[in-house]
């Protein structure tokens, strides 16, 4: 599979409702800062409290992001509206940057229906076609149905940061997985 078969159709997800996963546009800025807003209100799957970053500021950094090309954007839309995003980022070192980093947010009522795991499928297709040696991501631990996403698709526990975040009633940890396309069948 290559990234433009993952990106090229409309899907169906488990619960009937059709979506579609795109490559980002710089339009779509100001409705991925939505998303990620929405997200990070929940208080449980991003690190980012909803008080950290200006809508503004975000719209501007994601949209110069799409438009750089060097970052894999993708967006789940559905009726017209973003509905999920995956990110991947190609670490920036001499020595790292043969690693892109992968981050997914996708909206709370779009959950559980199979979106998630089309754009870890994309994410690794893009990783294969940019010919990186490793796709890496953090989540905490206690984000069980995204694990199972990412263990489902050949991702493997590297170790665990422990009190990496600082959060409202203490600390959390953080999982670090990854997945090597040379390892796969």
């Amino acid at each position: 599979m290559t990234m433009a078969d993952a990106t090229s159709e409309v899907h169906e997800a488990s619960d009937g409702r059709r979506w579609m996963l795109r490559r980002a546009r710089p339009t779509d800025a100001r409705a991925l800062v939505n998303l990620f807003g929405s997200v990070r209100a929940e208080g449980r799957w991003l690190a980012t409290p909803p008080s950290a970053v200006s809508e503004p500021s975000e719209s501007y950094f994601v949209g110069e992001m799409i438009r750089s090309g060097e970052t894999l954007v993708l967006v789940a839309e559905a009726d017209g509206d973003v509905v999920g995003n995956v990110l991947v980022s190609v670490e920036q070192s001499s020595v790292s940057n043969h690693i892109g980093v992968l981050s997914i947010a996708i909206l709370d009522g779009w959950r559980d229906v199979g979106i998630g795991s089309a754009m870890v499928r994309a994410a690794q297709a893009w990783t294969r076609e940019q010919g990186l040696a490793k796709l890496a991501l953090g989540v905490f631990p206690d984000n069980e149905r995204a694990i199972a996403v990412y263990e489902h698709a050949g991702f493997r526990r590297e170790g665990v940061r422990r009190r990496q975040y600082r959060a409202p009633g203490g600390f959390r940890d953080e999982l670090l997985m990854a997945w090597f396309p040379d390892e796969e069948p």
